[in-house]
């Protein structure tokens, strides 16, 4: 069977088709290739999405061991700060350190306190250089009470040696460095602490 061009219902049917076939190339590559692309894009996205929400999850699920972490550090940070008195307790400490020599019966024969001098950030240190004289017993218990104060006093450069007195027949010559917060530190640790809580 012949199909005749001229035929005017043949030419509409081809021009029909042909018109039908220009319809869906636009229609491909106007609406569904842009169409295909944002469903990547949008399926990416949610992908992300899904991840990071999982990541919060975690997060929010570890929230309760975090915050007992912080108030662990918290309160390692307050016994840290009442180990260090500020440098307006310096006559006080060193009060107490005169008052521990007392009380175990040594007796003073020098105790100087040096310069403050940088220690760490937030630390200084004042040397104190002393030297006291007793009997084993109580030199002894002297060092035992600068231990053991409610600040940190550290002892160094210790020299035993006798003496001629039978009652206090030891002298010991050391220094005794005592930390304390520089100028501004318990503000500055004090503005960490709320910058912390704030966040």
């Amino acid at each position: 069977m012949s199909i005749d061009i001229k035929d005017p219902k043949i030419q509409i049917t081809i021009g029909l088709i042909l018109f039908g076939l220009i319809i869906a190339g636009l229609f491909f590559k106007f609406s569904y290739q842009p169409s295909q692309k944002r469903i990547q894009d949008l399926s990416a996205q949610e992908v992300k999405q899904r991840q990071e929400l999982e990541q919060v999850r975690a997060a929010v699920a570890k929230l309760p061991e975090l915050e007992e972490q912080y108030k662990a550090l918290e309160k390692k940070w307050g016994k840290a700060q009442e180990l260090l008195p500020t440098d307006k307790e310096i006559p006080s400490l060193l009060k107490k350190i005169t008052n521990a020599g007392i009380e175990s019966g040594v007796r003073f024969l020098v105790f100087k306190p040096g310069n403050l001098a940088s220690a760490t950030q937030l630390s200084s240190v004042i040397p104190i250089t002393m030297s006291v004289i007793g009997n084993f017993d109580q030199i002894t218990t002297f060092m035992a009470k600068l231990g053991n104060l409610s600040r940190i006093v550290i002892s160094s450069n210790i020299k035993i040696n006798s003496n001629n007195d039978p009652i206090r027949s030891i002298k010991a010559d050391f220094t005794a460095n005592a930390y304390v917060f520089k100028s501004g530190g318990e503000q500055a640790s004090a503005k960490a602490t709320t910058s912390r809580r704030t966040r």
